[in-house]
């Protein structure tokens, strides 16, 4: 890959002068940050005829958010999680090769991993697929591009993440499929509606199964599913960028990089190795499919925990992940306090009595956390340690002036744009209005 960015990318040949593809270590390669990313993007495609504001252009009308760019192209816009949304194209080679190691990669060793059996007297496993159907996002034109890849083992039907949730459910009970993949945040709305009568739906039989994926898959969630499905979700990890990072497969009880299609480092705020068992401060990501759009050690605002090389596969696992943690928040009180993250649930991201959680900012001075509890919960009681938990950070951030608060909700209302839960929410930049 990095032979392939020197030969394609006039930014590549300024930003790796001096290195040998040949023998430089991979540390030797400066990373690659989101702001540089935009600033030159013009310069990183591989293709001449791939521009930024002519794709940004063709995205505009949604007639071509279900098509490929001329059959060559899948182009999408990412969710814009940490802030920022990139517009990324991607080579449908690389697509398909996606498709192919997840397909014969399914199972906890390589032994037992194989592709699903084809019986054309048997009815194929429903599955449905949450798309968001109202943006030019990944989920829809992969959904709608290459449905094909597993359509002989699967028969395939999108659900719109931007419907009604009424429709939502309506269509659910109807199609009743055997596999669900969806976003970790849509998937706890799921389980409560599944648990209040309102969701009849059925894993327990072979091949069935719920897969996640687009956010995190917290312990709550996790273990809420459990509860109201009797099934164990398996979690996925990517982003627009790199779409394959790491999955779990049945039988596995975490994350598995798939290392020989993204390399993956975990690294400190220094670009530095993380220290073994310690959570990064962010990861660094070089996917090595993707040829139109080149990146060598792409940074992504993650928080993780590696784990070692699985006992049956040649990969290493994530033992935790903690989500983006790129967002920026600026306090004034009165003076300028500026917090890139905003670590104030602490312990709790991983409590598996939070289910789902978020921190926004309400005003100059004040930020409060939502959050949902698992049932049975002691609402009253996380409410005090969440509270005393956002207070210690600022404390320690040196923003003692920031009033803070902690409320139990009912539920945590999705971004209309991502349709996930955004775990960060700081006010718009340049004076943007509080939150109501």
């Amino acid at each position: 890959m990095m032979r392939h960015a020197l030969a394609t990318s006039p930014f590549y040949r300024r930003h790796l002068k001096g290195l040998d593809p040949e023998c430089c270590a991979l540390t030797d390669i400066p990373p690659l940050s989101k702001t540089t990313l935009i600033e030159h993007w013009d310069e990183i495609v591989s293709e001449p005829c791939l521009r930024r504001e002519a794709l940004e252009k063709y995205l505009e009308n949604p007639d071509n958010w279900n098509r490929l760019l001329k059959g060559r192209w899948l182009v999408c816009q990412t969710s814009g999680t940490s802030g920022i949304s990139i517009t990324t194209p991607h080579d449908v080679t690389a697509v398909d090769w996606m498709h192919a190691a997840h397909a014969v990669r399914n199972g906890s060793d390589p032994a037992t991993s194989q592709s699903p059996g084809w019986n054309p007297l048997r009815r194929r496993p429903r599955m449905a697929v949450f798309i968001w159907e109202t943006a030019p996002s990944a989920s829809a034109v992969l959904f709608h591009t290459r449905p094909w890849v597993g359509a002989i083992f699967c028969s395939h039907h999108a659900i719109n993440a931007g419907a009604s949730w009424e429709k939502i459910l309506q269509q659910l009970n109807k199609l009743k499929p055997d596999i669900l993949i969806c976003y970790a945040s849509i998937l706890e709305r799921l389980a409560w509606a599944q648990l209040d009568g309102r969701l009849q739906l059925d894993f327990t039989a072979p091949g069935s199964g719920i897969s996640t994926g687009g956010d995190v898959l917290s312990p709550g969630i996790r273990t809420l599913c459990e509860h109201a499905f009797h099934v164990q979700p398996l979690d996925g990890y990517g982003c627009g960028e790199s779409p394959v990072i790491a999955r779990q497969w049945s039988g596995m009880d975490r994350l598995m990089l798939l290392e020989d299609l993204t390399v993956f480092e975990a690294v400190d705020a220094q670009d530095r190795p993380a220290c073994e068992g310690a959570i990064s401060d962010h990861v660094l990501v070089t996917p090595l499919i993707n040829r139109a759009f080149p990146l060598l050690r792409y940074r992504l605002t993650d928080r993780v925990r590696l784990g070692d090389v699985h006992a049956r596969w040649p990969f290493r696992g994530i033992d935790e992940i903690l989500g983006r943690s790129g967002m920026t928040f600026t306090f004034h009180t009165p003076e300028e306090r500026v917090i890139v993250g905003l670590n104030v649930f602490g312990i709790h991201e991983t409590d598996p009595r939070v289910v789902t959680w978020q921190a926004r900012q309400t005003g100059p001075s004040s930020v409060e956390c939502l959050f949902t509890v698992f049932p049975g919960a002691d609402a009253a009681r996380l409410t005090r340690e969440i509270t005393a938990n956002t207070r210690a950070h600022l404390d320690s951030c040196d923003c003692h002036q920031v009033s803070c608060s902690a409320h139990c909700v009912p539920a945590i209302e999705p971004n209309p744009r991502s349709g996930k839960v955004d775990m960060f929410v700081p006010l718009p930049a340049h004076g943007g209005a509080p939150i109501a």
